[in-house]
């Protein structure tokens, strides 16, 4: 299944060379995507600031549990790449709906949730290089 990748950047990309610990057991791409699946689903909704946008507030406890120290604007918008992959993702795949300025998790989403990880990790790798 080929999905469309034109919103994936080569910033995104680097980021998650970064970010990724090959002696552990934690993949940041898919932990921290389920990560906003999970706090959307104990949350309700969360506060958009435009129809693809999470408030930024929502990402601060993203970053302490994954122990990104953001110091630069740079650094920030590399970090803005990977917000905005999990919301196109979760958008495109049904997992999240958004209500004029609040976006929530649908049944769909809690369901993916239930999946076993190695099936949600494929899902992520698709859309980035399907």
């Amino acid at each position: 299944m080929n999905k469309d990748r034109s919103f994936v950047n080569t910033t995104l990309l680097k980021l998650l060379n970064e970010q990724t610990d090959l002696t552990g057991t934690q993949i940041d791409l898919i932990d921290g995507f389920l990560f906003m699946l999970q706090k959307l689903k104990r949350h309700k909704q969360i506060r958009m600031i435009d129809s693809t946008t999470i408030h930024p507030r929502f990402w601060r406890s993203h970053n302490r549990a994954f122990g990104y120290k953001l110091k630069t604007k740079a650094n920030k918008g590399e970090f803005q790449f990977l917000y905005e992959f999990y919301v196109k993702v979760a958008l495109l795949e049904g997992f999240v709906d958004v209500n004029e300025q609040t976006i929530y998790l649908t049944e769909k989403g809690r369901i993916f949730l239930l999946s076993n990880k190695e099936d949600q990790l494929d899902l992520l790798f698709q859309y980035i290089w399907g």
